[in-house]
């Protein structure tokens, strides 16, 4: 795949699929913030799927204000804070009116690596973005990022980059979800295993 070819966007056919058909294809795709001029950005290495009234572990389990953007339309940033300390990114799916959304767990920083270290107060590079509120935090994304649409936006978006093989990715239950037994087993979470991550 050519240099130009992994810096175009994922289109809207791309999030509009079924959520764990994105979560997987999401491996090796580049997610980008403009922050300031510059492009903070890394490869997404950990997602996790989440549905709607058949997953107790979701946001959309209940329709409610918070979670009505994971009803679409696909392609949307649904930002939401946790633990009143972190932001946490998710790109919307799904067609229609079923809800989805995956949860964006962590990143292989790129570019802007200088801004994202200033940004975490300089942890090891191996801690940088290695978890949700991390890569948001590193890559300056925030609150008012919730609902900008990632296939148009100037200033955050998802690249094509490099997909994954299959080899490479470790498939597991998500991690640290509440709900019934299927929702805590679902195999749901995916990770590119890179090494010296």
């Amino acid at each position: 795949m050519g240099e130009a070819e992994t810096h175009r966007r994922l289109s809207l056919d791309f999030y509009a699929q079924e959520t764990t058909v994105v979560a997987r294809d999401l491996l090796g795709r580049r997610l980008v913030h403009i922050f300031q001029g510059q492009r903070l950005a890394g490869l997404i290495c950990e997602t996790e799927a989440y549905r709607g009234s058949d997953d107790e572990a979701s946001h959309a389990y209940r329709r409610t204000g918070r979670s009505e953007i994971m009803y679409g339309p696909a392609g949307r940033a649904y930002v939401y804070f946790i633990y009143g300390m972190h932001y946490c990114l998710n790109a919307v799916t799904e067609q229609g009116a079923l809800p989805g959304a995956v949860l964006l767990r962590a990143i292989l920083p790129e570019e802007g690596l200088d801004l994202m270290r200033a940004h975490r107060g300089h942890p090891p590079d191996s801690r940088l973005t290695d978890g949700p509120g991390k890569l948001c935090q590193a890559l300056a994304i925030g609150g008012g990022h919730n609902g900008i649409d990632l296939v148009t936006d100037p200033g955050l978006f998802i690249e094509e980059g490099t997909p994954v093989p299959d080899a490479s990715v470790l498939v597991t239950a998500r991690i640290g979800v509440r709900g019934d037994h299927a929702a805590r087993e679902r195999p749901w979470r995916f990770v590119w295993q890179v090494e010296d991550r």
